[in-house]
């Protein structure tokens, strides 16, 4: 069973996880409680958990989120909950992406941050081929993931084209197991861009987009376009170079935020 970190002083919030019965049931141990920053850092370091739920006043909230980016980049958080219904949504949430993250790859061999990167792409490879996700399950997914692209950012998203001719010898030679035209792909140009998060991405239909997110806290230039795309065209120029891979820009678009590319998404 997982072990769940509580950081609160909210009354509504305490009393919705004092309420859930049957802790194990939910997968989960019965939850170490704190109720202040310093109460975080001495639970944080006095017990191992797999992740962590706050809710506190807007400074010590701000002060806690840069802690975990800090010293606990790879601890789950998970959305508190302010009704025992909720909380118990919020469990199940979290104990499907720690299974995710602790699932068996049999023969192959991945460390903590290199399962988070999977479930990452995996998340975003999901909402580009078109999954039912609401802004409401992004948010979540992307807090207990850890990514540090702001959702409530602009974002760019650009497609890769490959001719008619290239695309049988393209996918017999990369479209394997592991997603290996994803990596080489970032490889190329994929990473941090002048305060964006580039990824490329291989969706379920075999097209491939390099989808870039503000990162959380950083300023991004307004001719940020520019650069990606000047990024983007040296990167697939590289890999032809050295992989034979034989891609071209396709059509960019620039969203208000990642929420855009939701469900139920309303300007």
């Amino acid at each position: 069973m997982y072990k769940l970190l509580l950081v609160s002083d909210q009354e509504d919030v305490l009393d919705a996880f004092s309420q859930v019965d049957n802790w194990g049931y939910n997968g989960f141990h019965q939850p170490h409680i704190r109720h202040d920053l310093d109460g975080a850092k001495e639970g944080l370091q006095r017990h191992h958990v797999d992740g962590i739920a706050f809710a506190l006043d807007d400074a010590q909230e701000k002060k806690l989120f840069e802690y975990l980016r800090e010293k606990y980049p790879l601890l789950s958080i998970m959305e508190p909950g302010r009704s025992v219904e909720e909380v118990r949504a919020h469990l199940y949430s979290l104990r499907q992406v720690l299974n995710h993250l602790r699932a068996d790859f049999s023969s192959d061999i991945y460390d903590e941050q290199e399962m988070f990167i999977r479930a990452r792409r995996h998340l975003f490879r999901s909402l580009l081929s078109g999954r039912n996700m609401t802004c409401r399950q992004l948010s979540q997914e992307m807090l207990m993931l850890r990514s540090r692209m702001d959702p409530d950012k602009p974002c760019v998203l650009m497609s890769l084209e490959r001719s008619a001719s290239e695309e049988d010898w393209l996918m017999g030679h990369w479209n394997e197991r592991d997603h290996l035209l994803e990596r080489a792909l970032f490889q190329s140009f994929g990473g941090d861009l002048r305060g964006m998060h580039v990824l490329p991405l291989v969706t379920e239909d075999g097209s491939i987009w390099v989808l870039a997110g503000s990162i959380r806290g950083e300023e991004v230039p307004e001719n940020v376009t520019q650069t990606l795309d000047a990024c983007v065209r040296d990167g697939i120029q590289h890999a032809e170079e050295y992989r034979g891979l034989r891609l071209k820009v396709g059509e960019m678009r620039i969203y208000p935020n990642l929420y855009a590319l939701c469900t139920d998404y309303q300007a």
